[in-house]
């Protein structure tokens, strides 16, 4: 819980790591604040620029960071976001097909089956593992 006036002394947390069928795809990188305990993240994806700088962007106090991912047959796209029950969720697919997900009350988003498959994964129960996002290991757990 952030308190009035507090200023953040954040330390890193961990990782979680997003792979494609066991290849790893991007990482988010998850820090803490040491006072209010607070989540941060940070995405790193393959193929794209470093950040000059690690952005420590807030999410609403009723919110929770998550990882939303989207898969191809290709290739995986994730990004941190803050959500809750309830929430909508606007996205647009590489290939253009635009989606937009109502969090469910268990912290998911519906399974939708066609060219891409979505996920919706909380960071705290991620800390330090894998997401294994691979098209046809998803398809698999259908």
């Amino acid at each position: 819980m952030s308190q009035p006036n507090h200023e953040h002394e954040i330390v890193l947390a961990g990782m979680v790591n997003v792979n494609r069928d066991n290849y790893l795809q991007g990482t988010v990188d998850v820090w803490r604040c040491r006072g209010c305990k607070k989540l941060f993240c940070d995405d790193k994806r393959y193929g794209e620029p470093l950040k000059p700088s690690v952005g420590f962007e807030e999410i609403g106090e009723d919110e929770q960071w998550a990882i939303l991912t989207c898969t191809d047959i290709k290739e995986v796209f994730m990004m941190s976001l803050g959500v809750k029950p309830g929430k909508k969720i606007a996205h647009t697919c590489k290939n253009g097909t635009v989606h937009e997900f109502l969090v469910k009350g268990d912290w998911t988003i519906p399974r939708e089956d066609g060219e891409t498959v979505h996920g919706l994964y909380l960071v705290k129960d991620h800390i330090n593992k894998v997401i294994e996002a691979g098209f046809y290991k998803l398809r698999m757990m259908g």
